[in-house]
C-alpha cells in the first residue's frame, strides 16, 4: 500500500508538471498580452512589457513561472498591481468555499439519502414525487432560480437579506475583517463536518438501533455545542451570524440545483445493486429492511457517487459566476471572469493551477481510496 501511494505521487508529481507546461503553451498561443488592452504610446507599452516580464523569450518565462510555482510564487496580478496573484485569490477562496464547498457536500447528503429512500419505496407516490423534483432540480436554470429565490425570500418576504456580503450597520463597529470571519466559518465547519462523518462511522459499530441514535445526538449536540463555545470566546460570533444570514439564500439555491443529480445517480445505482444474489441472501435471512437498504445495498451502490463527489469538488473552487452575480456574493468566479475580460495571465494560469493540482488531489485520493475499500484491487496490488 505504501508503495503504491508513493508511486501515484510521483506520477502526480509529472503529471503537474506536463499540465503546467501545455498550460503554459496554451496561455503563449494568444496573438496579445495584457499591455494590448492598455491605451499606452509604444514606448510606454514597451516598457510595460519590461516591467512585466512578457518581453523575454518563451523559454526563459517558462522555466521562470515552473520554478516560481514550485516555490508558491504565482506572480504579480496585473489588474491588481502589484498585488501577488495568491493574495488576490485568498481574499476570495474563503467566500467560495463557504458557499460552493458547503453546499455541494451538503447537496450530496441529501441526495444520497433521498436517492436510497426512492429506490427503497418504489412505485408509490414517495418515488414519483421525489424523482420529479430530482429532475427539475438536475435540469433548472440557475439565474433564473436564483433570481426567483432572491425576489420571493428576500425583496417580498424579507425573510433573509439578498444582494450583499454583509450588513454594513452591522459591520461598522467590527474590528476584524470579513475575510477573518469567513475563513474560521469555513475551518470550523469542515472540523464539525468531519466529526459528524466520524461520529455516524462510529455509531454503525453497534448492532443496537437505540445505542446508535444515542450516540448520533449527544454525539451531535457536543460537537454543536463545541462550535457555539468556540464562537462565544472568540467575542466575534455575532458576526459570524450576520453573515451566515447573508448565506442562507445562495446556499439553499445552491443545493436545490445540485442535489438532483446525485439522488438520480444513487437512485441508477441503487436499482443495480438490489437486483444481486447478496441482496436476496440478506433477505433471505430475515435481516431489516433498513441494515439491507443501509449496509447492504446503499454501501456498494455508493461508490459511484463517492467517485463523482471526489473529481467534482476541484472545480468547486471555481464558483458560479451566475449565482454571484445574482447575489453579488463576489467569490471566485467574479475573480475568473475578470482574468478572463481583461487577459490577467498570471492570475488565469494561478486559478487553472489551482484547479489542476486539486484535481489531481482528487484523484490520488480516489485511487487510494478504491485500493483501501475493495478487496480485490488490494490484493491485485501487493501480488
Amino acid at each position: 500500500m505504501a508503495r503504491f501511494i508513493i508511486r501515484r505521487i510521483l506520477r502526480g508529481v509529472i503529471t503537474i508538471v506536463i499540465f503546467q507546461t501545455l498550460l503554459f503553451g496554451l496561455i503563449q498561443i494568444l496573438p496579445y498580452d495584457f499591455t494590448t488592452f492598455l491605451v499606452l504610446q509604444p514606448e510606454s507599452r514597451r516598457l510595460a512589457q519590461s516591467e512585466l516580464g512578457l518581453n523575454l523569450p518563451v523559454w526563459q518565462q517558462y522555466f521562470k513561472w515552473l520554478g516560481d510555482f514550485f516555490r508558491l510564487d504565482l506572480g504579480l496580478s496585473y489588474i491588481a498591481w502589484p498585488t501577488p496573484v495568491i493574495d488576490v485569490l485568498a481574499g476570495r477562496v474563503s467566500r467560495t468555499l463557504l458557499l460552493f464547498l458547503t453546499a455541494s457536500i451538503l447537496a450530496y447528503v441529501i441526495g444520497i439519502w433521498l436517492g436510497k429512500l426512492v429506490v427503497w419505496q418504489r412505485g408509490g407516490w414517495f418515488e414519483f414525487n421525489f424523482t420529479l423534483v430530482g429532475v427539475i432540480s438536475y435540469t433548472s436554470f440557475a439565474p433564473f432560480l436564483a433570481f426567483v429565490m432572491l425576489n420571493i425570500f428576500g425583496y417580498y418576504l424579507r425573510w433573509f437579506p439578498y444582494q450583499r456580503l454583509i450588513d454594513h450597520n452591522v459591520w461598522y463597529m467590527a474590528t476584524v475583517t470579513p475575510e477573518w470571519v469567513i475563513t474560521r466559518l469555513v475551518i470550523t465547519g469542515l472540523i464539525s463536518m468531519s466529526l459528524l462523518f466520524f461520529l455516524h462511522w462510529f455509531s454503525q459499530r453497534f448492532n443496537k438501533n437505540f445505542t446508535s441514535w444515542s450516540i448520533r445526538i449527544w454525539g451531535t449536540l457536543l460537537i454543536a455545542l463545541g462550535a457555539w463555545g468556540y464562537w462565544k470566546l472568540s467575542g466575534q460570533g455575532w458576526l459570524a451570524v450576520s453573515i451566515l444570514d447573508h448565506l442562507t439564500l445562495p446556499l439553499v439555491s445552491v443545493i436545490l440545483l445540485s442535489f438532483g443529480e446525485t439522488m438520480l445517480l444513487m437512485r441508477t445505482t441503487m436499482l443495480e445493486t438490489i437486483g444481486e444474489n447478496y441482496i436476496l441472501l440478506a433477505k433471505a435471512k430475515g435481516l431489516p429492511s433498513h441494515v439491507i437498504r443501509d449496509r447492504h445495498a446503499a454501501r456498494n451502490a455508493f461508490f459511484p457517487v463517492l467517485t463523482r463527489l471526489v473529481l467534482n469538488l476541484p472545480y468547486v473552487i471555481i464558483g458560479s459566476l451566475a449565482i454571484e452575480l445574482v447575489f453579488n456574493w463576489q467569490a471566485m468566479g467574479v475573480i475568473v471572469f475578470q482574468a478572463i475580460e481583461y487577459q490577467d495571465i498570471p492570475l488565469l494560469m494561478g486559478i487553472l493551477s489551482l484547479v489542476g493540482i486539486m484535481a489531481l488531489t482528487g484523484h490520488i485520493i480516489l485511487d487510494i481510496l478504491q485500493i483501501y475499500l475493495d478487496p480485490r484491487l488490494r490484493y491485485n496490488e501487493v501480488n
